[in-house]
């Protein structure tokens, strides 16, 4: 498993929200496999939005619907499809909740896409 490494930083202290595209380095390829093999996971979902915890440094995935509504991921696999993305999708600022869009493979700050709680 990678180490995650934290700096601190008022959220205030931001970039506004922007679109991250594909990280740096990783293939079409690797995304196509990371979102196709999300989606057998969890059919119904459209996003997942991939979070680490402070301060136990829990990773925990998150799986919404077209309608934003939660989609319930199978039982236990939140935290290692949450790790999985993670290890495949290198270069991302974890400390920031990241969505997946499992139709593009495009990666948003989650502060970009309003979901339901």
């Amino acid at each position: 498993m990678p180490t995650l490494r934290r700096t601190e930083g008022a959220a205030g202290s931001l970039p506004a929200p922007q679109s991250l595209g594909t990280p740096v380095g990783v293939s079409e390829r690797t995304i196509r496999i990371v979102t196709d093999s999300l989606r057998g996971a969890a059919p119904a979902a459209e996003i997942v939005r991939i979070t680490v915890s402070e301060p136990d440094n829990l990773w925990l995935a998150r799986a919404y619907g077209p309608d934003g509504a939660a989609v319930e991921l199978p039982a236990a696999l939140d935290e290692a499809l949450a790790r999985w993305v993670a290890c495949d999708l290198p270069g991302l600022d974890w400390r920031h909740q990241h969505d997946l869009d499992l139709a593009t493979g495009r990666i948003t700050l989650a502060s970009d896409i309003a979901k339901a709680a």
